[in-house]
């Protein structure tokens, strides 16, 4: 039997390490915890060619073992932006991460001297049961972050960092919500959390920035994930009835630049792959050992979600 148990990571691929690194660890206040040379049973597993090399910086906040951000900078071949001048209603890979702060308006103003904008200013939105300011940033590579913090329930965060958060939460936008939670829920075995819909009833601001004459035609309906069941680290699913964007499915492959795949721990990989099978799931790389440090030898598999999420499972095996 099969443990699903948590995203470790989402990969970053970045245009500029020092940069990015800057951003997180500098200004943000997270931990470089190792730098690494991708071996090269990872680049075969990406299906990149012998030319082909990468540089590896894992992130994390404080001494939280999931929800980390790895960046890796690609050389030796060219690359595409995944989710080049992205709109969040453009489909395709990953939209956006979230991370925590402890004041929305502030790391706004902060973060736009580092050269990011956001959609909106600032906004105060109603999710589900939560109440929290919020605000989408575009950065380095056509990335988006949200930024967010929790008014109700009230959340206390640690003090003495401007970001206070590992991975929690990351943005996925899809044709079809249903079709998306049959794939997660009956396919892959992750568990709903909560389900929402962000509807405006006037022509006000919004912090998807759709145009004003635009928002009360449109609807985000969403829902939220969990590998383990907890809130630790999840992932939603958005669909946006009334506004049509961009596909970029087909550019949310290794080695383009962007947030690239999620990383995901699974205690008895090989029953979960069989598993899987046996549903029919169609499997990007097949099981195989390849290396990721810092964990060493690892069984490893990939499979494409209906939008183009590449999603990678492993298990140690030392």
């Amino acid at each position: 039997m099969f443990t699903l148990k948590t995203i470790l990571e989402v990969l970053y691929s970045v245009g500029d390490l020092e940069k990015v690194t800057h951003f997180f660890c500098d200004y943000g206040g997270l931990r470089s915890v190792g730098e690494y040379h991708t071996d090269r049973s990872v680049l075969d597993f990406w299906n990149l060619d012998s030319d082909t090399s990468a540089t590896e910086r894992l992130i994390q906040f404080d001494a939280h073992p999931s929800g980390r951000l790895r960046l890796v900078k690609y050389h030796g071949v060219q690359q595409k932006h995944i989710r080049s001048s992205q709109n969040p209603w453009d489909i395709g890979g990953i939209m956006d991460i979230n991370l925590r702060v402890p004041e929305v308006a502030q790391t706004f103003d902060e973060i736009r001297d580092l050269g990011w904008h956001g959609l909106s200013d600032p906004l105060l939105q109603k999710m589900g049961p939560f109440e929290l300011y919020d605000i989408l940033m575009k950065g380095y590579d056509d990335i988006i972050i949200a930024f967010t913090h929790r008014v109700q329930p009230p959340l206390e965060l640690p003090e003495g960092y401007k970001i206070p958060s590992h991975v929690y939460n990351s943005s996925l936008t899809v044709t079809d919500l249903a079709a998306t939670q049959d794939f997660y829920v009956n396919k892959l075995g992750f568990t709903i959390l909560n389900e929402y819909e962000v509807k405006k009833d006037a022509p006000i601001e919004n912090m998807f920035n759709i145009p004003m004459n635009m928002i009360e035609d449109v609807s985000c309906k969403a829902t939220i994930f969990s590998l383990d069941g907890t809130r630790d680290v999840m992932f939603q699913a958005c669909e946006f009835e009334g506004i049509v964007g961009k596909d970029f499915s087909a550019l949310a492959v290794p080695p383009n630049r962007g947030l690239l795949l999620y990383r995901c721990a699974v205690e008895n990989i090989q029953s979960y792959y069989e598993t899987l099978l046996g549903k029919g799931i169609q499997m990007h790389r097949t099981l195989q050992e390849i290396i990721i440090e810092p964990y060493g030898k690892v069984n490893c598999f990939a499979l494409l979600s209906p939008d183009g999420v590449w999603w990678e499972f492993l298990e140690t095996t030392n």
